[in-house]
């Protein structure tokens, strides 16, 4: 996996669902909006604020909990095997249970059009290639030439009041005033979240309060997907 080094004219600041589902991928609703937008040629920025909600200290943060629900869904699906369960309804299981893993299973799945007998084996194979994606893209995230992070020092009491007053999500809020103070030095800055009812509900009010030149919605990047 080659690093991205940045060099385009429009840097972004990505939230915590560009750095998950960019950490996920194919086990995240973002993965591949993530994805694209975080490996096109633009620099990458983002906050130890929004560093510290998707790992914590190194070992929390929403990222491990996510890869305890991977782990526990690949448990279940060994167990399913061994009950001698079939691929088909572990897909369903799963489908109805709206697992993470379903796009990892459909593969499972696929490969053993060619081998029904070797279901175990192929699942195991495919959560090993899986983690080592996973783990290929965590030393990505972690190598600041391709995202960098930064400290902010400032409150910004009064654009948190007018913030907070009609966003609900605190957290939000906060991130806001993250991609403000990055922006307020770095010009262009484009803001890229995920989250519509909260942030790109607020688009005008957000541009007219920060030094952001734009919010683009994570959604809009591949032909658009339905406002969370």
């Amino acid at each position: 996996m080659s690093l991205r080094q940045g060099g385009g004219s429009l840097p972004y600041f990505l939230d915590s669902n560009v750095l998950i589902g960019h950490y996920f991928h194919v086990a995240d609703t973002w993965g591949t909006e993530a994805a694209d937008v975080f490996d096109d040629p633009e620099p990458n920025h983002s906050s130890t604020g929004v560093w510290a909600e998707c790992f914590g200290d190194g070992t929390g943060g929403r990222c491990r909990t996510i890869q305890r629900v991977i782990i526990r869904e690949f448990r279940r699906a060994v167990a399913h095997f061994r009950r001698d369960g079939s691929v088909d309804t572990l897909l369903a299981e799963a489908e109805t249970g709206g697992w993470r893993t379903v796009p990892l299973l459909q593969n499972v799945a696929g490969l053993c059009c060619e081998q029904p007998g070797a279901a175990l084996d192929t699942l195991a194979a495919v959560k090993e290639r899986y983690e080592s994606l996973c783990r290929q893209r965590r030393s990505v995230l972690e190598d600041r030439k391709a995202l960098a992070l930064h400290a902010r020092t400032e409150a910004y009491r009064e654009i948190w009041a007018r913030f907070s007053a009609v966003i609900a999500d605190y957290d939000d809020c906060e991130v806001l005033l993250d991609a403000h103070h990055v922006a307020a030095a770095i010009d262009g800055m484009v803001l890229y979240p995920g989250d519509y009812r909260h942030i790109i509900a607020n688009r005008d009010l957000i541009l007219s309060e920060t030094s952001l030149h734009d919010v683009r919605y994570l959604g809009d990047r591949t032909g658009g997907r339905s406002p969370a």
